[in-house]
């Protein structure tokens, strides 16, 4: 992944990034060469924006064409980045510890360690949603290699995450950890064919009975979870975006 082109392309918006890592396919290990690039990150509101009566912009959503890639970009205010790590959303939980790092900053890593005694077994909830939507997909007949793939990876994510309290959305480096029958040719015929590509009708009901299964193993893992109750991040969250506002000068 070309990271210097990217940082060029943080450094040419409106914003300010505080900092920014990659998600999606690129971060899950199983990227076709026509996979778009999922920047992630966030940055901090000007404070004239956050006084008065005009509700701020808190989130930057766009996708376009740069240097050769398909590039969609979403960032947060640091209050809505936090907010949502509170409410225990996975999605950005993998954008945090993602080791795909565009826009590197000490607040990232700070914020990195202040969160980390706080993964909570809540997340659960989060791979649960996620793995039960991505069953729906595969029973379709259209269903496709990718929506496979995710479901292996987010079963595995959360399995991991709920007995580890560690974070690894790479679904390459799970497979040495947790292998899974087939997976790993799914993810070599993903990489070197389109985004779309079909999955095999004669292995969809193996791979169903296999992803139904994990979702159990994945409600054992968050019953077993040694894990804290998330909320208790709430005042060092807290604490965190007024440092960073106030160090802004924004």
């Amino acid at each position: 992944m070309q990271l210097e082109k990217l940082r060029q392309t943080l450094e040419q918006q409106t914003f300010e990034p505080l900092f920014a890592t990659l998600s999606g396919a690129h971060l899950y290990g199983f990227e076709s060469p026509d996979s778009d690039v999922d920047l992630r990150g966030a940055f901090v509101l000007p404070l004239d924006q956050l006084l008065g009566l005009r509700e701020p912009v808190q989130t930057i959503n766009k996708s376009f064409d740069e240097h050769g890639l398909e590039i969609d970009l979403v960032c947060h205010d640091i209050l809505k980045y936090c907010k949502l790590l509170n409410k225990s959303s996975g999605e950005i939980l993998e954008q945090l510890y993602s080791n795909l790092v565009v826009w590197d900053s000490d607040y990232l890593e700070e914020l990195r360690e202040l969160f980390r005694p706080h993964v909570g077994k809540e997340f659960y909830y989060h791979y649960r949603g996620f793995l039960q939507n991505q069953l729906r997909l595969i029973e379709r007949p259209e269903s496709t290699v990718k929506e496979t793939l995710y479901g292996y990876r987010v079963a595995l994510t959360g399995i991991h995450l709920l007995r580890s309290g560690q974070m690894n959305a790479h679904l390459p480096s799970l497979l040495e950890d947790y292998p899974e029958s087939g997976v790993g040719d799914l993810v070599t015929q993903k990489r070197a064919t389109c985004e779309h590509a079909p999955l095999d009708p004669g292995a969809r009901e193996r791979h169903l009975t296999r992803l139904r299964q994990l979702e159990q193993e994945l409600q054992q893992a968050y019953q077993g979870s040694s894990l804290p109750c998330s909320g208790g991040a709430f005042q060092a969250l807290h604490d965190f975006v007024v440092r960073v506002r106030l160090q802004s000068g924004r």
